[in-house]
């Protein structure tokens, strides 16, 4: 079934009228029709039934029944260190399909991106919340991913109160992995932290450590940045039942 953004503010009655760029997207590129059912997401937890009632500039649409998708018990909080290329992107699409919260770049000593790209983030930050939506539609995802502006390592870093569980990854950490330090559940949640390409010097680990960071490794294996965030990801979300 096809699937379509809506704001989080519209009201919601027995029919309502698709913003105009979602209907040019209906009405030209994918062609449906009156009677086609489809369903509306508003980023928010609420899914909408409804079926198409009448086309033109906006597409009308008659509801059939709603939904609402509670949050995850235990919300994961992702940081990134900037990422060359299309990498964040990458990123971006991959938490948001895996249900992480909000997702925060920061940048760091090692990041590969000059000056002058990392000054071109807000046209990023906008190309990121449309990656966030299609990938809402393409897999049903309730929940929109919060993404929050660009940060700097210290900001990112004082950034949740205490009671949240801070861990960061860290590929030359020897004694404590994963494996060996059990995530906990509970409402305040978990915030987990990656590195850029060249990894984190030492001292910002300090600087971790001393904001209340654990500092693990996620076991044996070199693994490339992008790559060592989906697969943590991926295990803290079964871990944390949100999957």
């Amino acid at each position: 079934m096809r699937r379509f953004f809506i704001p989080p503010e519209t009201e919601i009655s027995d029919e309502l009228l698709l913003p105009e760029q979602e209907s040019h997207h209906l009405i030209r590129v994918l062609r449906l029709t009156v009677g086609t059912p489809l369903q509306l997401l508003d980023g928010r937890g609420n899914i909408h039934d409804a079926e198409i009632i009448a086309v033109g500039r906006q597409v009308t649409l008659r509801i059939l029944s709603s939904l609402h998708i509670p949050q995850d018990d235990t919300p994961l909080r992702v940081c990134q260190s900037m990422l060359k290329g299309q990498k964040m992107e990458l990123l971006v699409q991959k938490c948001t399909e895996l249900g992480v919260r909000e997702f925060t770049p920061f940048y760091s000593d090692r990041c590969q991106l000059k000056k002058t790209e990392l000054a071109k983030i807000t046209k990023k930050h906008e190309r990121w919340q449309r990656i966030v939506e299609e990938a809402c539609k393409q897999c049903g995802t309730p929940w929109a991913m919060r993404l929050t502006p660009l940060f700097s390592l210290e900001e990112m870093l004082g950034q949740r109160e205490k009671s949240v569980q801070k861990v960061l990854f860290w590929e030359e950490e020897k004694e404590n992995s994963l494996h060996s330090h059990p995530v906990q559940k509970n409402k305040a949640g978990l915030q987990i932290v990656f590195g850029p390409e060249g990894g984190f010097p030492e001292n910002e680990v300090n600087l971790a450590e001393k904001a209340g960071f654990q500092i693990l490794s996620l076991g044996p294996r070199i693994l490339k940045a992008e790559t060592a965030n989906i697969a943590a990801v991926s295990i803290l979300q079964h871990l944390l039942g949100n999957m």
